[in-house]
Parts: C-alpha cells; sequence; structure tokens
C-alpha cells in the first residue's frame, strides 16, 4: 500500500490557485502601464501644442514691442491688431494680427494691409489650438511714460481629440520700446 502523505510537490488546485494569482496580478500592472502610457503620449502632445502657441504669442509679443503706430479701428471687439513693425521704411507698410473663422489667430503684412487679414496672411497656431477669444486692448501709459501698453487675451482650447482638450485663458502685457 502506497502511502500518499508521503509524496512531496503541489496538488492542482494549488497551482491553478497560484497561477490564477499571477494573471490578476499581471494584468493589474500591463493596464497601470498602458494607462500611464496614455498619459504621456497626451501630456507630449499637449505640451508640443503649447510650446507652439507660446512661440507665436512670443513672436507676436516680440513685433509689437518694437512697432509704432498702434490701430485696433476695423475690428469687432478689439479681436484684430496692426502696427507698423520697427524695420519698415514707409508708414504704409502694417503688420496684422486677426482672429479669424476657424478659429485660428492670422498674420499679414505688407503695403496696404487692411486688419482684419482675411485669407491673406499666414496662420500662426496650430490646427489643434483653437482660439475663441482674442482681445487687443491699447492703454496710454499715462504720465509714467509716453509710450503705450497693449493687453492681449487669449483664450480657447488645446487638443485634437475629444477626451484630449484642455481650456486655456492668457493675458500678455507687452509695454512699447519705440516711441510714435
Amino acid at each position: 500500500m502506497v502511502k500518499f502523505k508521503d509524496k512531496k510537490g503541489f496538488t492542482l488546485i494549488e497551482m491553478m490557485v497560484a497561477v490564477s494569482i499571477f494573471v490578476i496580478v499581471a494584468f493589474i500592472v500591463v493596464s497601470t502601464l498602458l494607462t500611464m502610457s496614455y498619459a504621456y503620449k497626451k501630456a507630449q502632445k499637449m505640451r508640443l501644442l503649447m510650446d507652439n502657441f507660446n512661440f507665436a504669442l512670443q513672436s507676436m509679443s516680440l513685433g509689437i514691442r518694437e512697432g509704432t503706430k498702434y490701430d485696433t479701428s476695423g475690428c469687432t471687439g478689439g479681436d484684430c491688431f496692426s502696427f507698423t513693425p520697427i524695420n519698415s521704411d514707409s508708414n504704409a507698410y502694417k503688420v496684422c494680427y486677426s482672429l479669424e473663422e476657424g478659429n485660428r489667430i492670422r498674420k499679414c503684412e505688407g503695403v496696404g494691409t487692411t486688419c482684419p487679414c482675411g485669407e491673406e496672411g499666414n496662420d500662426i497656431t496650430s490646427p489643434g489650438i483653437r482660439v475663441d477669444k482674442l482681445q487687443f486692448d491699447i492703454t496710454d501709459n499715462g504720465s509714467y511714460s509716453d509710450k503705450d501698453l497693449v493687453k492681449i487675451l487669449i483664450s480657447g482650447e488645446a487638443g485634437t481629440q475629444p477626451r484630449e482638450i484642455t481650456s486655456f485663458f492668457i493675458q500678455n502685457t507687452i509695454s512699447q520700446r519705440n516711441n510714435d
């Protein structure tokens, strides 16, 4: 007669329980890694969009800071802005930034340029940026200086997929360097 108590090893049920626990733990780890990978990719896309937007805003700010003859005429609610750039030989040469259909910021420049840009000029924001509000406010700096201040208010959304959309609101104040 064979004694079963002398045999050593794992039973089939013990092996099935161990494998089941391992599979559950592996599933949790893999799903966590996939979630983290998705979040990283989303953050990278958003960073690229916002870097593009920040570059556009910085470029706009530098041009405005160096420019003269600020003007918001022809705009509704301050949604466009024109000025004469510092390197212009003619007072008729203008640069204009305006909010256009499709919720994009457009830049146009040249002699006889009208503001808003319409179909002339180039978009300066990437397709993943939707600008809902663009407002330029020109403020006389009063007795402190004879140079104007331009306040830019921009709000909108960044993202390409519905699950990735993030709202933003940016306010930037620019002081004029050159007198009119």
